[in-house]
């Protein structure tokens, strides 16, 4: 029997947050990978999050993909990760497109200025 919560559920997987002191705590350790999707202009702006790589969100698809020629070498499907970018509506996406990919610990940071705000660690 069709089921639209079954059909909602693979079109859009639920993505976990993470607040950003909490992925501050995890990425210190090196128990998180954070990922900014944000443009580049957005990065010249403030910088990003000390450690994070930046994969903008047009190149998500490609990166995650482990048999793409784009594949990201950080993005081992075995780590854990946290996105982010301007609004939270970027990494939400760019985490449910991990997800679909077969990555399994991937968290919506949400919007970059809650790291703005905590006052944690940048780097241009």
């Amino acid at each position: 029997m069709f089921s639209w919560v079954e059909l909602f559920g693979k079109v859009y997987p639920y993505v976990e947050e993470i607040r950003a002191r909490e992925a501050a705590e995890f990425a210190e350790k090196g128990q998180i990978v954070l990922i900014d999707v944000r443009a580049d202009h957005e990065i010249r702006r403030f910088g990003k999050c000390k450690g994070a790589i930046h994969i903008p969100m047009h190149m998500v698809r490609h990166a995650a993909n482990t048999a793409s020629p784009h594949h990201h070498p950080a993005l081992d499907p075995e780590k854990t990760f946290a996105l982010y970018c301007e609004t939270g509506n970027d990494a939400l996406v760019a985490a449910r497109i991990m997800l679909k990919s077969g990555y399994k610990d991937v968290y919506n940071m949400g919007a970059f200025r809650e790291w703005l705000n905590a006052k944690l660690p940048l780097e241009k």
